[in-house]
Protein backbone atom coordinates (compact mmCIF):
# COMPACT_ATOMS: atom_id res chain seq x y z
CA UNK A 1 0.00 0.00 0.00
CA UNK A 2 1.26 3.79 -0.89
CA UNK A 3 -0.08 6.12 0.81
CA UNK A 4 0.23 9.79 0.04
CA UNK A 5 0.23 12.96 1.81
CA UNK A 6 -2.34 15.84 1.32
CA UNK A 7 -1.64 18.60 3.12
CA UNK A 8 -4.98 20.88 2.86
CA UNK A 9 -4.99 23.57 5.13
CA UNK A 10 -6.74 26.64 6.04
CA UNK A 11 -4.57 29.11 7.20
CA UNK A 12 -1.59 29.43 4.82
CA UNK A 13 -1.70 28.22 0.60
CA UNK A 14 0.14 25.32 -0.79
CA UNK A 15 0.83 25.14 -4.27
CA UNK A 16 3.56 22.45 -4.56
CA UNK A 17 2.23 19.49 -6.52
CA UNK A 18 4.38 16.80 -7.28
CA UNK A 19 3.90 12.53 -8.25
CA UNK A 20 5.56 10.48 -6.19
CA UNK A 21 6.39 7.03 -5.10
CA UNK A 22 6.50 8.49 -1.57
CA UNK A 23 4.56 10.82 0.55
CA UNK A 24 4.26 13.87 -1.58
CA UNK A 25 2.98 17.60 -0.23
CA UNK A 26 0.20 18.55 -2.60
CA UNK A 27 -2.17 22.20 -3.26
CA UNK A 28 -3.77 23.37 -0.70
CA UNK A 29 -7.29 23.24 -0.96
CA UNK A 30 -8.10 25.87 1.47
CA UNK A 31 -5.64 28.50 1.51
CA UNK A 32 -4.88 31.20 -0.62
CA UNK A 33 -2.50 31.05 -3.58
CA UNK A 34 1.47 31.47 -3.20
CA UNK A 35 4.16 28.78 -3.06
CA UNK A 36 6.15 27.77 0.53
CA UNK A 37 8.75 25.23 1.09
CA UNK A 38 7.52 24.20 4.33
CA UNK A 39 5.03 22.14 6.00
CA UNK A 40 2.22 23.83 7.56
CA UNK A 41 2.25 23.14 11.56
CA UNK A 42 -0.33 22.22 13.56
CA UNK A 43 -0.50 23.08 17.08
CA UNK A 44 -3.79 22.54 19.65
CA UNK A 45 -3.68 25.82 21.14
CA UNK A 46 -6.38 24.07 23.53
CA UNK A 47 -7.18 20.54 25.19
CA UNK A 48 -8.93 18.09 23.47
CA UNK A 49 -12.46 18.21 24.90
CA UNK A 50 -14.20 15.04 24.22
CA UNK A 51 -18.03 14.11 25.08
CA UNK A 52 -18.96 10.43 25.50
CA UNK A 53 -22.57 9.61 24.92
CA UNK A 54 -23.99 6.95 25.98
CA UNK A 55 -26.91 4.97 23.51
CA UNK A 56 -30.11 7.22 23.36
CA UNK A 57 -29.18 9.76 24.86
CA UNK A 58 -31.66 12.91 25.00
CA UNK A 59 -28.70 15.10 23.25
CA UNK A 60 -30.21 17.25 20.71
CA UNK A 61 -27.01 17.33 18.55
CA UNK A 62 -26.90 21.01 19.02
CA UNK A 63 -23.62 22.04 17.50
CA UNK A 64 -21.90 26.05 17.06
CA UNK A 65 -18.71 27.88 17.32
CA UNK A 66 -19.24 31.64 18.19
CA UNK A 67 -20.77 33.39 15.31
CA UNK A 68 -18.94 31.65 12.64
CA UNK A 69 -21.51 28.87 12.62
CA UNK A 70 -24.37 26.90 13.87
CA UNK A 71 -26.13 23.52 13.52
CA UNK A 72 -28.07 20.75 14.38
CA UNK A 73 -25.64 17.35 13.97
CA UNK A 74 -27.67 14.72 12.35
CA UNK A 75 -28.82 11.29 13.52
CA UNK A 76 -27.71 12.86 17.32
CA UNK A 77 -28.65 10.05 19.36
CA UNK A 78 -26.53 7.88 17.30
CA UNK A 79 -23.60 9.77 18.08
CA UNK A 80 -21.13 8.05 20.71
CA UNK A 81 -18.37 10.76 21.06
CA UNK A 82 -18.16 14.68 20.20
CA UNK A 83 -14.30 16.02 20.27
CA UNK A 84 -13.67 19.78 20.19
CA UNK A 85 -10.43 21.78 19.91
CA UNK A 86 -8.56 24.88 18.40
CA UNK A 87 -5.35 24.98 16.92
CA UNK A 88 -2.97 27.33 16.10
CA UNK A 89 -2.76 29.84 18.88
CA UNK A 90 -6.90 29.74 18.45
CA UNK A 91 -7.17 30.43 14.82
CA UNK A 92 -8.53 27.12 13.29
CA UNK A 93 -11.39 25.46 15.02
CA UNK A 94 -11.78 21.81 14.82
CA UNK A 95 -14.45 19.06 15.87
CA UNK A 96 -15.26 15.77 15.30
CA UNK A 97 -18.57 13.94 15.94
CA UNK A 98 -18.08 10.19 15.80
CA UNK A 99 -20.74 7.58 15.27
CA UNK A 100 -21.86 3.85 16.17
CA UNK A 101 -23.29 1.25 13.80
CA UNK A 102 -21.88 2.99 10.80
CA UNK A 103 -18.89 1.37 10.12
CA UNK A 104 -16.06 3.62 11.40
CA UNK A 105 -17.65 7.12 10.48
CA UNK A 106 -16.76 10.77 11.99
CA UNK A 107 -18.65 14.34 10.53
CA UNK A 108 -16.05 17.36 11.25
CA UNK A 109 -16.74 20.59 11.01
CA UNK A 110 -13.45 22.95 11.02
CA UNK A 111 -13.10 26.86 10.72
CA UNK A 112 -10.49 29.21 9.58
CA UNK A 113 -9.81 32.69 8.48
CA UNK A 114 -10.15 34.57 4.99
CA UNK A 115 -6.85 37.20 4.26
CA UNK A 116 -8.36 40.65 4.84
CA UNK A 117 -9.65 42.12 2.05
CA UNK A 118 -10.70 38.89 -0.52
CA UNK A 119 -13.73 38.42 -1.75
CA UNK A 120 -16.04 35.06 -1.32
CA UNK A 121 -15.68 34.35 -4.77
CA UNK A 122 -11.65 34.84 -4.88
CA UNK A 123 -11.02 32.13 -2.13
CA UNK A 124 -13.48 29.91 -3.68
CA UNK A 125 -12.37 30.26 -6.78
CA UNK A 126 -8.67 29.82 -5.36
CA UNK A 127 -9.88 26.77 -3.16
CA UNK A 128 -11.54 25.49 -6.54
CA UNK A 129 -8.29 25.59 -8.74
CA UNK A 130 -5.99 24.28 -6.04
CA UNK A 131 -8.23 21.51 -5.74
CA UNK A 132 -8.62 20.80 -9.18
CA UNK A 133 -4.90 20.80 -9.25
CA UNK A 134 -4.80 17.47 -7.13
CA UNK A 135 -8.13 15.84 -9.15
CA UNK A 136 -5.72 16.32 -12.48
CA UNK A 137 -3.12 14.64 -11.04
CA UNK A 138 -4.76 12.09 -9.18
CA UNK A 139 -8.59 11.45 -11.24
CA UNK A 140 -8.58 8.27 -9.35
CA UNK A 141 -8.86 9.66 -5.89
CA UNK A 142 -10.69 13.05 -6.57
CA UNK A 143 -13.94 14.54 -7.86
CA UNK A 144 -14.76 18.13 -7.36
CA UNK A 145 -18.40 19.82 -8.24
CA UNK A 146 -19.54 23.52 -7.25
CA UNK A 147 -22.29 23.91 -5.70
CA UNK A 148 -25.12 27.05 -4.25
CA UNK A 149 -27.26 27.63 -1.27
CA UNK A 150 -27.97 29.70 1.43
CA UNK A 151 -24.59 30.48 2.09
CA UNK A 152 -23.84 31.16 -1.24
CA UNK A 153 -21.68 28.88 -3.18
CA UNK A 154 -19.34 26.21 -1.84
CA UNK A 155 -17.36 22.90 -3.46
CA UNK A 156 -18.06 19.44 -3.16
CA UNK A 157 -15.29 17.51 -2.84
CA UNK A 158 -15.20 13.43 -3.21
CA UNK A 159 -12.13 11.38 -2.04
CA UNK A 160 -11.76 7.47 -2.53
CA UNK A 161 -9.08 6.04 0.32
CA UNK A 162 -8.41 9.19 2.16
CA UNK A 163 -7.12 8.59 6.15
CA UNK A 164 -7.09 10.58 9.36
CA UNK A 165 -3.61 11.70 10.66
CA UNK A 166 -2.47 12.02 14.16
CA UNK A 167 -3.68 15.15 15.79
CA UNK A 168 -0.51 16.89 14.63
CA UNK A 169 -1.70 16.81 11.42
CA UNK A 170 -5.73 16.67 11.88
CA UNK A 171 -8.08 15.29 9.32
CA UNK A 172 -9.83 16.79 7.03
CA UNK A 173 -7.00 19.94 7.53
CA UNK A 174 -4.41 17.11 6.47
CA UNK A 175 -5.76 14.22 4.34
CA UNK A 176 -3.44 11.16 3.57
CA UNK A 177 -4.77 9.25 0.97
CA UNK A 178 -3.86 5.25 0.52
CA UNK A 179 -3.44 3.59 -2.95
CA UNK A 180 -4.46 -0.22 -2.82
CA UNK A 181 -3.67 -2.87 -5.66
CA UNK A 182 -6.81 -4.01 -5.76
CA UNK A 183 -8.21 -0.72 -6.41
CA UNK A 184 -11.02 -1.06 -4.05
CA UNK A 185 -12.51 1.19 -1.49
CA UNK A 186 -11.76 0.95 1.90
CA UNK A 187 -12.21 4.71 2.74
CA UNK A 188 -14.10 7.56 1.47
CA UNK A 189 -14.86 10.80 2.48
CA UNK A 190 -17.24 13.67 1.49
CA UNK A 191 -16.59 17.03 2.29
CA UNK A 192 -18.48 20.68 1.48
CA UNK A 193 -16.30 23.70 1.60
CA UNK A 194 -17.88 27.21 2.13
CA UNK A 195 -16.27 30.80 2.45
CA UNK A 196 -18.75 33.02 4.64
CA UNK A 197 -17.32 36.81 5.51
CA UNK A 198 -14.01 36.01 7.00
CA UNK A 199 -14.38 32.57 7.59
CA UNK A 200 -13.99 29.24 5.61
CA UNK A 201 -15.74 26.63 6.93
CA UNK A 202 -15.86 22.82 5.87
CA UNK A 203 -17.98 19.74 6.67
CA UNK A 204 -16.53 16.53 6.16
CA UNK A 205 -17.63 13.24 6.55
CA UNK A 206 -15.09 10.12 6.59
CA UNK A 207 -15.99 6.39 6.43
CA UNK A 208 -14.24 3.27 7.17
CA UNK A 209 -14.86 0.09 5.76
CA UNK A 210 -14.66 -2.76 7.64
CA UNK A 211 -15.06 -5.07 4.18
CA UNK A 212 -13.57 -3.70 1.17
CA UNK A 213 -16.11 -2.05 -1.46
CA UNK A 214 -15.19 -3.20 -5.26
CA UNK A 215 -16.60 -0.85 -8.06
CA UNK A 216 -20.43 -2.05 -8.21
CA UNK A 217 -21.19 -0.81 -4.84
CA UNK A 218 -19.59 2.46 -4.80
CA UNK A 219 -22.27 4.33 -5.85
CA UNK A 220 -24.26 3.03 -2.56
CA UNK A 221 -20.96 4.08 -0.35
CA UNK A 222 -21.52 7.59 -1.68
CA UNK A 223 -24.46 8.20 -1.89
CA UNK A 224 -24.96 7.08 1.84
CA UNK A 225 -21.75 9.40 3.66
CA UNK A 226 -23.35 12.05 1.07
CA UNK A 227 -26.69 12.15 2.13
CA UNK A 228 -25.35 12.03 5.77
CA UNK A 229 -22.62 15.41 5.36
CA UNK A 230 -25.19 16.77 3.38
CA UNK A 231 -27.80 16.89 6.13
CA UNK A 232 -25.46 18.38 8.43
CA UNK A 233 -24.70 21.10 5.36
CA UNK A 234 -28.24 21.64 5.26
CA UNK A 235 -28.87 22.27 8.91
CA UNK A 236 -25.46 24.67 8.99
CA UNK A 237 -26.99 26.42 6.00
CA UNK A 238 -30.03 26.98 7.60
CA UNK A 239 -28.98 28.46 11.36
CA UNK A 240 -25.53 30.27 10.20
CA UNK A 241 -27.55 32.26 7.83
CA UNK A 242 -29.24 33.91 10.46
CA UNK A 243 -26.11 34.56 12.38
CA UNK A 244 -23.88 38.19 11.53
CA UNK A 245 -21.09 37.35 8.95
CA UNK A 246 -17.85 38.30 10.77
CA UNK A 247 -15.72 41.40 8.52
CA UNK A 248 -12.59 41.55 9.09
Amino acid sequence: MNIRKLILFLHKPMTLLRRSAVPVLLAAALGSAGPTAAQPSFQPSTKFHETEFVRGNAWDGDHRFGNVFCMTIPRPTDVKSLTVAMYNSNTLYYSKAMYRDMDTTGLFVVTSTVPAGRSVEKEIGNMEALNQENAAAYPDNFKQGRMTGPLGPSLLLTIRNAIAGPKDRPFPFVRHVANHADGQLRTLSVHRLFVRGSDRIEVAGLRYFSTPIGMDGEGDAVATLSALVESAVDSLQSCSTNLPPRVQ
